[in-house]
């Protein structure tokens, strides 16, 4: 699905939309407007890098620019028409040393029943990438939430420490249509699990995860996830932390 747009600072038009199935995917939708060449050469100065036009004055003359990445937890930059150019502003997290970062691979697998399946991989900075100890994080929701290709404090956190850590968009996740969402109604400890499960496998397939050193931790439906997944396939993973889970829907349903 579209999950947002590109707004034109001069006149509100849509000059671009936005996909997220793996990294953001810019498509341009507008390219007669002439702020689609400004947007161009901004992004064109920021390689590998998400940017938006945040806010502007009422003229378009003065234009807040957003730009972020899986490194980047976000900056903004003030562009002026008049001059051409762009002045920084500020930095969320401003002591994230963006060199030292660790830098999310977007991946895609055919699940058991064959519906085509969205993750992320946050790698550690300095690694090759192969049988690292991997945290396979779920999501919470499992109705609409989903993971997307961003700066994430808690991924980079392990991944300072040397840990992989694998986000799941399983059925149910929002991005991808009502039907792909309305996959996870009754799906729980299945359809939802067995996604998890058999990206876990994919990890250790391709070469990414050490099959002997793979914990599952999340919070919310991520918690109800983690304690679930390792009660189907107990010898898959070694470790299981649930925080402020969702473990029990009838009663969650009473109250």
């Amino acid at each position: 699905e579209v999950s947002r747009w590109i707004s034109s600072p001069s006149d509100d038009t849509v000059l671009a939309v936005v996909t997220e199935a793996g990294a953001p995917r810019i498509t341009l939708v507008d390219e007669e407007h002439p702020d689609t060449e400004l947007y161009a050469s901004l992004a064109g100065a920021f390689p590998g890098q998400v940017v938006d036009f945040s806010s502007a004055t009422r003229d378009g003359k003065q234009i807040i620019v957003s730009v972020y990445s899986d490194k980047n937890p976000g900056e903004l930059y003030l562009y002026d028409r008049d001059s051409g150019k762009a002045r920084f502003l500020l930095k969320g997290r401003e002591w994230v040393d963006t060199a030292k970062s660790a830098s999310i691979r977007s991946f895609s697998f055919i699940a058991r029943d064959g519906l085509k399946i969205h993750g992320y991989l946050t790698i550690p900075a300095g690694s090759n990438g192969k049988n690292l100890p991997l945290i396979v994080n779920p999501h919470g929701g499992p109705m609409g939430p989903r993971d997307d290709w961003r700066y994430n404090p808690e991924a980079q956190l392990f991944a300072s420490r040397g840990y992989a850590t694998m986000q799941v968009n399983f059925r149910g996740s929002g991005g991808f249509g009502k039907a792909f969402e309305d996959k996870a109604y009754g799906q729980w400890r299945t359809g939802i699990m067995n996604d998890i499960i058999d990206a876990t496998q994919w990890a250790i397939k391709v070469g990414v995860a050490d099959a002997g050193r793979i914990c599952i931790y999340g919070g919310s439906f991520g918690g109800y996830s983690a304690m679930m997944a390792p009660a189907r396939e107990p010898d898959l993973f070694h470790c299981a932390v649930g925080y402020v889970g969702m473990y029990d829907a009838q009663i969650q349903i009473k109250r």
